[in-house]
């Protein structure tokens, strides 16, 4: 463990590992209403397979962590280049010590710290109003991202998530969920010999879940790397255990693609805290771009099977996944709902860094993102 001298308020720096976790868990639940714990911060930052997450926190003379960052590794990849990444990831302040500048003392050392764990660059999703504090630190702006919906059924569940877009949109549930519903049949059938199955694991698809990643990764600019170990780690082998897996395989039994989602709260997932009837997209891949599509609407049947009332997921404003979600009759939310995708360079020249600059080119998915899960 690595500790800075204190300041003058009695605050002092800390790299922290393993045995902090319980300390983290208590200041994250004074922080946030969403609920987590020990073992959910284990699972998040010492199980990834892809490394160790750099975590920091600043502890005060009674040893009482008041504000911790933590960045978790990603492989990404850019054309030929290839290397870690650090996603920001639960940034947390307490209550007591809020609007005192604790964050921002934090950034400098943490970008010290996933520079010497050889990270490229640092990134994560800054809402409107932690989002000035990284541009001081010269953190880029590389576009934004927003949640999007899909109208399955218009019941009360669905208009009670479409009144947080506004009354109008709950007004409108009746003609948005046929709208919806016109989109998913445009989505078309997959070919005759093709079929979707549940996957419990992805382990025994680990040299063709690399093969499908490659072949994705040359479309675009910049990716996050898929492999079976890491789509274990981040669906499978979960606290809450609220997502499910589905392959696209041909007759002969070869994967051609995945896609996964979390399932809405109730028994499915008894310990799942997100709104009531609302399930997610959460991730798909598939090469063949002929596919994606009714590929989704495979994925949206599932959903409806599970109980699901709205279908929801994010993307990147101007990318191809907003693309395929609009296609798919995915309607915006709220218009000031969003985030911002920021990133910092931590080496002067790098592929990875270049194209990290505009996030509409990405290939990015909810299950890039750092939460277990949505909502």
């Amino acid at each position: 463990m690595e500790t800075t001298e204190p300041s003058a308020d009695g605050l002092r720096v800390e790299v922290v590992g393993p045995a902090d976790r319980e300390d983290q868990a208590r200041l994250f639940s004074r922080c946030f209403a969403k609920p987590t714990g020990e073992a959910a911060l284990r699972w998040r930052y010492d199980t990834n397979p892809h490394g160790q997450a750099v975590s920091l926190v600043l502890r005060g003379a009674d040893d009482l962590a008041v504000c911790s960052y933590a960045y978790v590794p990603r492989l990404a990849v850019a054309g030929s280049a290839e290397g870690l990444i650090g996603q920001q990831g639960d940034v947390m302040t307490d209550p007591g010590w809020q609007r005192k500048g604790l964050a921002r003392r934090l950034v400098q050392h943490c970008a010290d710290e996933t520079r010497r764990a050889g990270f490229l660059i640092n990134w994560g999703f800054p809402n409107r109003q932690s989002a000035p504090v990284f541009l001081k630190f010269d953190w880029k702006d590389a576009g934004k991202i927003r949640p999007r919906r899909c109208i399955l059924r218009a019941d009360g569940a669905a208009k009670a998530r479409r009144l947080g877009d506004g009354r109008l949109a709950a007004l409108k549930l009746g003609l948005d969920r046929r709208r919806s519903s016109r989109a998913r049949r445009s989505l078309g059938k997959l070919p005759a010999g093709l079929h979707v199955r549940a996957i419990e694991r992805f382990a025994p698809f680990g040299e063709r879940i690399e093969q499908l990643s490659r072949e994705v990764e040359q479309r675009f600019a910049f990716m996050l790397r898929r492999e079976a170990t890491w789509l274990d780690w981040r669906f499978v082998d979960t606290p809450t255990g609220a997502h499910r897996s589905f392959g696209l395989f041909d007759g002969s039994g070869e994967l051609l693609g995945y896609f996964v989602l979390q399932v809405p709260p109730g028994p499915l997932a008894p310990g799942l805290a997100s709104a009531e009837g609302v399930g997610y997209l959460v991730e798909l891949l598939c090469p063949d771009e002929d596919l994606v599509r009714p590929l989704m609407a495979g994925a949206l049947e599932e959903l409806e099977r599970m109980g699901a009332s709205i279908a929801e997921a994010w993307s990147v404003d101007g990318s191809w996944w907003q693309g395929h979600l609009v296609a798919a009759g995915f309607l915006d939310a709220k218009p000031e709902n969003h985030l911002y995708v920021y990133f910092y360079a931590l080496v002067d020249e790098h592929g990875v860094v270049d194209a990290a600059a505009d996030a509409s080119t990405w290939y990015l998915t909810d299950g890039d993102r750092d939460d277990e899960t949505m909502g």
